[in-house]
């Protein structure tokens, strides 16, 4: 057999679909162990956006050990009002693995395993996309896997947040979109609805392809050419309801969630916008550089990001050739991409999960980019040289991401120093507290602490951080008379702020670094 003959036998066996699940499967296990979650998944909450992680789980907690209604989540940080009741995302996780945690007890990683089976659905469901319409299964692999090469999205799979179980649900309804236009079923429109409405109340911005897939619905109500030969929505009248039912829902639980935190505590949680002009032109130049740094570290390597900036402008410029649905869809996206940076501009600074649903821009731009290749430049995109260079392009971008894991979870890096010098006691903390006569139900000061919920969550007791506080004699006295009975500091620098020295008379403990005083 010559070099030739094997060549085309392998360009006539890119597609199996019979076997195509179970290597992606054992693909995504191989990705999964070089990114070591193995022991990811039993790690307690720690390194980046420590703060945002307890509060996920704070919500969990009092769901599983407090039987919080639904509709009713409450945290550790007790407040204004000391309920400790105020609420973010749409609470269906958090209460759903609270229900896992009452079956089999109290284990982050149950929580994190979750996250992960949800990520791991959406690009199987991803996949499924691409190999459907390129009816590629080696492509299929590559282009899906690839998303799961992004630092970001690889820290965040096996995480506390909502953004990835949005985006998984996203991509669920980006997949039924896809069968809907090939086959016109209503149930396909309706699945659609379903994941769009559930991934919108996790978070807002997972609605990216949505509100696309909105913009196709409006350009052939006026008539415009979006699929040769019939329309994707045949009957418009009955389709725009499941559609419209999509915001609604979104638009109830903003109402309830608004109302909810205005009657118990607000500002807590973010229910807004966080805008570019709402900062000075020093301000947006700090957070300018501040995004090209994650641009080189945390959401692709940057070589990678120009591929996609390659492909993107290749889309546009040869756009009378391409498929119009994808051309529509990767236009809509983009222009959502443009108005959610600017309106959330003020978050990119600090908050890489911000961009979590953003990255569904990447597998459209892929796809589209893909089906111009094969439509238009077959030669290229049937040539194993392409599938080849397709494969070490990812083999370097999972490298990367390992390293980027690695380095987040190092515990001399930057990243989690602040939680192995200082916070991992409070893990170990609760049977010292029980030696010492403090209860489950005191009520606490952590006043090191100034995220909401961090150190209250890991020793479980419900109190106040310095969060609203800043060590202020005239606050700590307003919790004291909330029920505030101990006071725990934990960095020796807060002993020089001069509004704490009338509650540190009288100290009944100490644990490790952290030291505990009777109010």
């Amino acid at each position: 057999m010559t070099i030739k003959e094997f060549i085309r036998r392998i360009q006539k066996h890119t597609y199996f679909p019979k076997y195509s699940n179970w290597i992606f499967v054992l693909l995504i296990v191989i990705f999964c162990a070089v990114y070591n979650y193995q022991d990811i998944l039993f790690y307690a909450p720690q390194s980046i956006h420590h703060w945002r992680q307890c509060d996920c789980l704070s919500i969990t907690m009092n769901y599983y050990q407090d039987n919080n209604p639904f509709f009713t989540p409450s945290v550790h940080y007790l407040g204004w009002d000391a309920t400790g009741k105020t609420v973010s995302d749409f609470p269906l996780v958090y209460f759903s693995v609270a229900q896992l945690w009452k079956v089999f007890g109290h284990h982050e990683f149950i929580y994190r395993l979750v996250v992960l089976l949800l990520f791991v659905s959406g690009l199987f469901a991803l996949f499924k996309i691409f190999e459907n319409t390129l009816r590629d299964s080696v492509l299929a692999i590559i282009c899906s896997l690839l998303m799961f090469t992004s630092p970001t999205l690889a820290y965040y799979a096996n995480n506390f947040l909502m953004d990835i179980p949005a985006l998984s649900l996203a991509i669920a309804g980006l997949y039924y979109f896809f069968r809907f236009s090939q086959s016109s079923e209503n149930k396909h429109l309706y699945l659609l609805a379903f994941f769009y409405a559930l991934a919108g109340l996790l978070k807002i911005s997972s609605l990216l392809g949505f509100m696309a897939i909105l913009g196709l619905f409006i350009l052939e109500l006026f008539n415009v050419k979006v699929m040769p030969g019939r329309k994707i929505f045949q009957h418009p009248g009955k389709q725009i309801f499941p559609l419209t039912g999509v915001i609604v829902v979104q638009l109830i639980w903003l109402i309830y969630a608004s109302s909810y935190n205005a009657r118990y505590n607000g500002g807590i949680f973010l229910i807004g916008i966080l805008p570019i002009w709402d900062l000075s032109l020093a301000e947006i130049k700090t957070t300018l550089n501040a995004i090209n740094e994650h641009i080189k570290w945390d959401y692709f390597r940057k070589e990678t990001q120009i591929v996609f900036a390659f492909m993107f402008v290749s889309i546009l410029v040869f756009f009378k050739r391409m498929n119009k649905v994808m051309f529509f869809l990767t236009i809509f996206i983009s222009t959502g991409f443009l108005f959610f940076s600017l309106l959330f501009f003020q978050a990119l600074k600090d908050h890489d999960y911000y961009t979590i649903n953003l990255f569904v821009l990447v597998p459209v731009v892929f796809l589209s980019f893909l089906i111009l290749l094969k439509d238009k430049y077959h030669a290229v995109y049937a040539s194993v040289f392409f599938r080849i260079i397709l494969i070490v392009f990812l083999i370097h971008n999972l490298d990367f991401a390992r390293i980027r894991i690695e380095s987040r979870y190092k515990q001399t890096g930057w990243q989690n120093r602040n939680y192995i010098e200082m916070i991992q006691p409070f893990k170990e903390i609760t049977p010292y507290l029980r030696s010492v006569g403090i209860q489950k139900t005191d009520r606490v000061i952590s006043l090191s602490d100034n995220s909401i919920n961090v150190s209250l969550y890991l020793m479980n007791q419900k109190g106040w951080t310095n969060y609203g506080i800043s060590a202020d004699s005239i606050k700590i006295k307003e919790k004291i008379n909330l029920g505030a009975k101990y006071l725990f500091i934990y960095n020796q620098k807060d002993y020089e702020e001069p509004g704490i020295q009338p509650f540190i008379k009288k100290k009944i403990g100490e644990f490790k670094n952290i030291d505990i005083y009777e109010l």
